[in-house]
């Protein structure tokens, strides 16, 4: 697996937690039924666009790279939650997911518990758990829901890779909104006991979760911004503190950030999906901002 691979799935802790523990119904309105946005308006002199990702996917549940690909090409940079052709990120992406003071599940799971676990890990990975011992539980989670067995396909894909391949043939820069550091804290605002037990709970039905998966990849792969939100809410809902970090506030930090980008030059901005709909959403903030956003169906 590449760095940048590794990365992705890193990314994909935040964004399917964000997707499957959702707890406010979102706000989305009939015309957001897409995955990609114009933003015009506001003395902008020419439209930026934003598109939601699904950080991993299976090639086949992957739109045609050039259905979006123009829209990149009427942009001067990407911007990307995080800047995934920096090295830098790339350097701190190791630490980033892994537990900061070194604990593992075994630390915090009985024994019974995590032999459970072990054994999920043995019937859909393919390898103990052992092998993976010093990632975070919520890390241990994605790799079993995104295992061949369970996700269909391997490797998987991800429009983020993508992204950036393009961008460098494209020779656009890439930016990012936040960084590793960042995105490593807002998934540790969750107590690392609480991650552990997520993931010993999985254990007892792990196809439920890849099921779940499946079901909002349907809903993404609709492009209804307002389907997957209801896809992801039906099942759990994460705490009020935790919906805060995850989403609420990125988006939050995120938009004088978006301001400055497609202000400066026209933009292609790539976000999770989980974070473009509900009150709080990107869309939403940008529209209170005074921009019009629009919906681009694919």
């Amino acid at each position: 697996m590449t760095a940048k691979l590794k990365f992705v799935f890193s990314m994909a802790v935040l964004g399917l937690v964000a997707n499957t523990l959702i707890a406010q119904k979102p706000a989305a309105k009939p015309d957001d039924n897409a995955l990609l946005f114009s933003i015009s308006g506001k003395g902008l002199a020419k439209p930026s666009y934003i598109f939601g990702t699904f950080h991993i996917l299976c090639p086949t549940d992957m739109m045609p790279l050039d259905k979006f690909s123009p829209f990149i090409d009427h942009a001067d940079q990407l911007v990307m939650e995080v800047d995934m052709d920096d090295p830098a990120e790339m350097a701190s992406m190791a630490k980033g997911i892994t537990n900061s003071d070194g604990r593992t599940i075994k630390d915090v799971l009985t024994p019974e518990q995590y032999a459970k676990v072990d054994e999920m890990f043995k019937n859909s990975v393919g390898a103990s758990v052992e092998n993976f011992i010093s990632l975070k539980p919520s890390l241990l989670s994605v790799l079993v829901i995104t295992s061949q067995k369970m996700l269909g396909c391997s490797p998987p894909s991800s429009y983020d890779l993508s992204l950036v391949k393009i961008a460098g043939e494209k020779k656009k820069p890439i930016f990012g909104l936040e960084t590793v550091a960042f995105q490593s804290e807002a998934l540790e605002s969750k107590p690392f006991e609480k991650q552990a037990k997520e993931l010993y709970e999985m254990s007892q039905n792990p196809q439920k979760s890849a099921d779940e998966l499946k079901g909002m990849i349907a809903a993404y792969k609709t492009q209804d911004v307002e389907k997957l939100h209801q896809e992801a809410t039906q099942e759990e809902k994460m705490d009020a503190d935790f919906q805060k970090v995850l989403l609420d506030d990125r988006n939050a930090a995120w938009l004088p950030k978006i301001e400055g980008f497609i202000k400066d030059k026209p933009t292609f901005i790539a976000v999770g999906a989980g974070h473009l709909g509900g009150k709080k959403g990107v869309l939403n903030l940008l529209r209170s901002k005074g921009y019009t956003v629009t919906a681009i169906r694919l």
